[in-house]
C-alpha cells in the first residue's frame, strides 16, 4: 500500500535525477585531445602584446594620477 502512495513522486523525481546523473557522468567521462585549440589559444603566449598594451595603460593612468595629486598639492 505504501509503495502505491510513492510511484507518483518517483515519477516526478526521476526525470530530473536521471539527467542529473547523465550530466555527470558525460562530463567525468569527456576526454580532451593532446592539441586542443582552446589550450593553444589560452597557454600559447601568456605575456602577449594585449597584455603589454594593458600593463603600460594602467602605469599610463597611475602616472597621470600621481602627477595630478602632485599638481594639486602645489596648488593649495
Amino acid at each position: 500500500m505504501t509503495a502505491y502512495r510513492a510511484v507518483p513522486y518517483l515519477v516526478v523525481a526521476a526525470p530530473p535525477v536521471i539527467l542529473l546523473l547523465a550530466i555527470l557522468v558525460g562530463g567525468c567521462s569527456m576526454s580532451r585531445t593532446a592539441n586542443d585549440p582552446i589550450d593553444e589559444v589560452r597557454y600559447s603566449n601568456p605575456p602577449s602584446r594585449a597584455g603589454d598594451e594593458l600593463t603600460r595603460e594602467l602605469d599610463r593612468r597611475a602616472t597621470r594620477e600621481g602627477l595630478q595629486r602632485v599638481l594639486d598639492e602645489a596648488r593649495q
